[in-house]
């Protein structure tokens, strides 16, 4: 019997590919750095300037000893993300993964306005606040990582969904909560697949995948009662942990899904298939 032309090691290494990764000190996207960097990947680790990802890339290269760059990046402005793309070429060369994780989440709107607003009074400041991040900020990694990687002959794209991009949520589970699910991080993240599909099949032919990862709720010390009520709505009776999502990350990331475009990974403990 003919030996298979490849190793199953080869195809599920990172090893020395360059990964743009934003939103690199959030709950997942620490876990995607340090994952990565385990694995020997180059990382390109940005955030908003508060979150010190300059601090934290020195943090991966102490502990894993590989190269890693932290960059202030705002997904929502143009410039930025274009600086981040330009600064990632120049310093490494090539782009071969990028990860679009950074998202306006409801912790950190609080800030900005009644973000759990009844629908009927929701602020028109927080939706578009919520829309440029998630929805035009995924349009400008997207653009701008693509360009990079098509001058690199190829690569990965990864959009980062929500369990809520793809069901609407059961709002029993938040009722007497301090926080609650919002429409307009529904509707942005539904967005994001949209555009998965439009740009999986324009850049088909030349070398670069582009799919969707869809987490579902994770836990990240919230309310033991929240707790209960999410784990009852899903088969396998839990939150999910951060590390559940590294092994979808992982696998898009290197040659073994070199076969996968336009598709939605949904990681949530099988809550959808109720």
């Amino acid at each position: 019997m003919d030996k298979p032309s490849f190793s199953a090691a080869s195809l599920l290494s990172v090893r020395n590919k360059t990964v743009v990764i934003t939103g690199c000190t959030g709950v997942l996207g620490w876990t995607y750095c340090r994952a990565l960097a385990e694995l020997g990947a180059t990382l390109v680790m940005s955030d908003l300037p508060d979150r010190n990802p300059a601090v934290r890339a020195e943090e991966i290269v102490r502990e894993f000893g590989v190269p890693a760059l932290g960059l202030a990046c705002d997904v929502a402005e143009e410039q930025d993300v274009k600086r981040l793309f330009i600064t990632a070429m120049e310093k490494f060369g090539h782009v071969d993964v990028v990860l679009n994780n950074a998202a306006a989440t409801g912790e950190h709107l609080m800030k900005a306005g009644n973000v759990f607003a009844a629908f009927e009074e929701y602020p028109l400041a927080v939706w578009e606040q919520v829309m440029r991040t998630n929805l035009t900020g995924v349009f400008l990694v997207a653009r701008e990582g693509g360009r990079a990687m098509l001058a690199s002959g190829g690569g990965s794209l990864v959009n980062i969904s929500s369990i809520y991009g793809v069901v609407g949520p059961d709002h029993r589970i938040y009722e007497g909560m301090p926080f609650a699910s919002f429409p307009a991080y529904s509707a942005s993240k539904a967005g994001v697949h949209g555009l998965t599909l439009w740009l999986a099949t324009y850049w088909g032919g030349r070398g670069i995948r582009v799919n969707t990862v869809v987490p579902g709720g994770v836990y990240n010390g919230h309310d033991p009662e929240f707790v209960r009520r999410y784990s009852e709505r899903t088969p396998m009776g839990r939150m999910a942990q951060r590390e559940d999502l590294v092994g979808i990350i992982v696998y898009l990331a290197s040659e073994a899904s070199r076969y996968c475009t336009g598709q939605k990974y949904i990681v949530d403990g099988g809550l959808t298939a109720w």
